[in-house]
């Protein structure tokens, strides 16, 4: 029995696209019926079907180079050609620009049957193929790539997940640094624990002390009740100080005492407490010269780096590139699809940005284009600020490039918010942010 799939039924003749596409429909199968090449560009290019069953005897006479290479241009299917002559020659010229098989009119439907049915398999089984091999990508530690420079970063995460020994991260902002502390995390012995991120950058010295550490009730002005610190919430699991080097000084020595003892006192306390968590710690600033010139504890840093892990940049890792703008579109859009010279525009491009700007640029692009219509290099060029124009009708429609921006800040907050049951500290951690920083986005964008 034939799994049922979506096919794409390309025939110019009226009689056979209605009796032949019934005849699919009574198998179970969905079809969508084009009645020119013209038209089948449109199809394929919105339907997406599983298979492709083309007519190449429709005048115009199509040739079956170009019809079936602009099909494979578009998406993956497999394409079995359909012609009212018996020639070798034309069934030889499909094959070799990479038809699935090739029937002869007029068709025996249990013939036409069984290829559909064998098509379609190998369909399921390209399906899963791609699945298995973008898991592989990602190597299920969340760290998407292929190149050298992300598999040894995968490597290093895999031999010190497991051991306490303290791990710092540099990397320029946006190459994923918190992405590796989570991996760090998932392959340690407290997986199972929390795991907890704090900006060290994003908070005044006293509000980063309660932040950290707690405070009890009347502690200082506003503190109407006892409230642990992000340490004690990391009990048993994984702390992550983002950005550490924007630590204040103050701050640096308490840490310290911390990272020494295992100890803290929340702030207007006189009850030391103690707490059993890993301390990763990340910064893009250059600690070896902030120690050098005093703006660093020199304690504190040999302390954070017990071993030192470096993200790559995009520069570093460019074969990376289009896989990683795959993933972000299939988040942002599940239907959404590139078009071949936007591959070519993200392979060739800089990315000062990193990876933050390379997802940024990728959803917002999601976010504009049109139902059924691919992602092209036009786009891209708009939303990443490089072209001032877009389509007119586009243009009018969404605004300038600040309100684009704007409405998918809008729609990721929202579905956080969403998803976080209006929990702010969680909506903060799922997006990357600080919870001051969300407020602040909140504030901006009107969100309640």
């Amino acid at each position: 029995m034939t799994t049922p799939g979506h096919i794409l039924l390309v025939d110019d003749e009226p009689a056979f696209q209605r009796l032949g596409g019934a005849w699919l429909k009574g198998l179970g199968h969905t079809v969508t019926v084009a009645g020119s090449a013209e038209e089948a560009v449109t199809r394929f290019r919105d339907a997406a079907p599983d298979l492709v069953l083309l007519d190449l005897s429709m005048p115009p006479r199509m040739d079956p180079l170009a019809g079936i290479e602009l099909i494979h241009a578009f998406l993956p299917a497999p394409v079995i050609v359909l012609t009212g002559h018996s020639a070798h020659e034309i069934a030889l010229r499909a094959t070799e620009a990479g038809a699935w098989d090739f029937i002869a009119k007029p068709i025996d439907p249990d013939m036409l049957r069984f290829v559909v049915g064998r098509a379609l398999r190998k369909a399921a089984l390209d399906r899963e193929l791609r699945t298995l091999r973008e898991q592989a990508a990602t190597d299920d530690l969340g760290l998407v790539g292929r190149s050298e420079a992300i598999k040894r970063l995968r490597a290093m995460v895999r031999r010190l997940g497991p051991s306490m020994v303290s791990v710092l991260l540099l990397g320029p902002t946006g190459t994923g640094k918190e992405l590796v502390a989570r991996a760090l995390h998932t392959c340690s012995p407290r997986a199972a624990g929390p795991f907890v991120p704090i900006h060290c950058g994003a908070l005044p010295a006293s509000l980063l002390e309660s932040e950290l550490f707690g405070h009890l009730k009347g502690s200082f002005t506003g503190a109407q009740r006892d409230q642990p610190g992000l340490i004690e919430t990391a009990h048993k699991g994984t702390l992550l100080l983002d950005e550490v080097g924007e630590m204040p000084a103050a701050m640096q020595v308490k840490l310290l005492r911390f990272l020494q003892e295992g100890t803290f006192l929340p702030v207007g306390g006189r009850t030391v407490k103690r707490a059993d968590v890993r301390v990763i710690a990340a910064t893009h600033r250059d600690l070896d010269a902030m120690v050098a010139e005093g703006s660093f504890r020199e304690d504190l840093f040999y302390r954070l780096k017990g071993m030192v892990l470096r993200t790559p940049s995009l520069t570093e890792r460019t074969e990376d590139v289009t896989l990683l703008a795959g993933v972000f579109l299939r988040r942002a859009s599940a239907s959404a699809t590139f078009a071949p010279d936007a591959i070519d525009w993200l392979a060739n491009r800089s990315w000062p940005g990193n990876v933050r700007e390379l997802r940024a640029m990728v959803e917002a692009a999601a976010a504009l284009a049109g139902p059924g219509e691919p992602v092209d290099a036009a786009l891209l060029r708009f939303v990443s600020g490089e072209a001032d124009e877009l389509l007119p009708a586009a243009r009018a429609a969404v605004g300038s490039l600040s309100e684009v921006i704007a409405q998918v800040e809008h729609r990721m907050l929202s579905e956080a918010l969403v998803a976080s049951g209006g929990n702010q500290s969680e909506a903060a951690r799922v997006l990357g942010l600080s919870r001051v920083g969300l407020i602040r986005k909140m504030s901006r964008l009107g969100l309640r």
